[in-house]
């Protein structure tokens, strides 16, 4: 699209706002601009790479191995998943401490939902209950 918007400008005398338009209906003249003024300063057309920031703790294998912890034993909880991720010095070599929050977002990024286990009464679903319900629902 920026390679396009030059073109039309430089090499079409299209002025900015109608290379805007002609490339993206809601491309601004002044988006045109900044993408003319770049490629007339500084001869480049992509933009610049994303820098700065905070480094990703863990590696995509390492989120890979979380993801495995979990699928393993479903009943498994953040605290028991950070103390293992700790304790791993082979998998988990330069990680000398986690926060809960990070492995919950490893987790949501990976789509995978931590809800809250607990114990069903074995008797709820007896023959008996089930009859009851059934009878419930019928009246």
């Amino acid at each position: 699209m920026r390679a396009t918007v030059i073109d039309h400008v430089i090499v079409h005398g299209m002025t900015m706002a109608e290379a805007g338009l002609r490339v993206c209906p809601n491309l601004s003249r002044f988006t045109v601009a900044t993408i003319i003024r770049a490629f007339r300063q500084h001869n480049r057309v992509e933009r610049k790479p994303h820098r700065g920031g905070r480094v990703a703790i863990f590696t995509a294998a390492q989120e890979t191995l979380i993801v495995d912890m979990v699928r393993e034993n479903n009943l498994i909880r953040l605290r028991e998943i950070r103390d293992k991720v700790i304790a791993d010095n082979v998998n988990f070599e330069s990680i000398d401490d986690v926060s809960l929050a990070t492995i919950g977002r490893v987790l949501r990024r990976q789509k995978m939902r931590m809800k809250q286990v607990y114990r069903v009464p074995f008797e709820r679903n007896s023959a008996r209950h089930k009859d009851l319900r059934y009878e419930y629902v019928q009246v």
